[in-house]
């Protein structure tokens, strides 16, 4: 019977130790992870702190939801970024077949955007285009005359009222205004196929590869990673927002950048710094 007691006392202990030893790596794992994110954020706000202008920062890794921000609520004029939400409420409206993608729309003189970007200010009126024509423009050219036909064609209230509805309460498209939050809610529900169907998506996902300005994000990270990404340029304002994916690490990442004055090429290569090291901090936890 005292065996019996013995070894039943002896069995318990194993399990409770062992129970122990499984729960040690997950806690010390999370620990290491958020102090890790941590000292990250540091370097990044160190950066950023020697450099002219205001910084918004915001990182998401869509796999472990690790995340950090700098000023990520801060509202900035949004420039071209702003494109994005216009083209997709277009493709969340051709998913639901209240739009179609086919429809062509001839280009008037009034809708000619004679500044910026774009290839359609420099082309005579009486282009004929598809809508999605000119999304792929609005987005891989960053087209000003592509957006503003797309967005004059579904009208500026929908595109509100649709983006309000996806809790993207700090982007105002007439005002041209947003947040980088703002964008990350944008950049996860696109790329979640919460926007549009699976073929569209992908569609959808391309036009925002190769495009026109990769100076930023893209630029010092392996020419093996894909980066999913709206760049915007303003006055005195460099902005990069997107997608990075490879091998099964999909994280978000933006930067918004305004007030640079003169120093458009130095944020931009600030830009280029803050996307590689956030990259090499996600693939070597890999």
């Amino acid at each position: 019977m005292k065996k019996a007691v013995g070894f039943a006392i002896y069995t318990l202990f194993i399990l409770l130790l062992g129970r122990s030893l499984l729960l040690l790596p997950r806690i010390s794992f999370f620990t290491n992870k958020q102090t890790d994110v941590q000292k990250l954020k540091q370097e990044v706000q160190k950066l950023v702190s020697s450099q002219k202008g205001s910084y918004s920062v915001y990182f998401h890794d869509l796999k472990t939801d690790v995340s950090f921000g700098i000023n990520e609520k801060q509202i900035h004029t949004a420039a071209s970024v702003n494109k994005l939400p216009i083209i997709a409420v277009l493709y969340v409206l051709a998913s639901t077949n209240k739009i179609s993608l086919d429809e062509k729309i001839t280009i008037q003189e009034k809708d000619i955007q004679d500044y910026g970007t774009g290839k359609l200010r420099y082309e005579k009126q009486g282009g004929v285009y598809s809508l999605k024509s000119l999304a792929q423009l609005a987005l891989q050219e960053s087209d000003n005359t592509a957006a503003h036909v797309l967005a004059t064609r579904m009208g500026s209230d929908v595109i509100q009222n649709t983006i309000k509805e996806w809790g993207l309460t700090q982007t105002h498209i007439q005002n041209n205004k947003t947040s980088l939050y703002d964008m990350y809610l944008l950049f996860q529900r696109i790329y979640e196929g919460k926007v549009a169907r699976p073929h569209l998506r992908q569609e959808l996902l391309g036009f925002l590869t190769d495009t026109d300005i990769e100076d930023r994000l893209p630029d010092l990270l392996p020419s093996s990673v894909k980066v999913f990404h709206k760049t915007g340029d303003a006055t005195g304002g460099i902005h990069d927002v997107g997608i990075v994916e490879k091998d099964g690490m999909v994280y978000f990442v933006g930067v918004l950048a305004s007030d640079v004055s003169s120093y458009e090429e130095q944020t931009r290569k600030t830009i280029s710094k803050i996307s590689s090291k956030i990259y090499f901090f996600v693939s070597e936890r890999q």
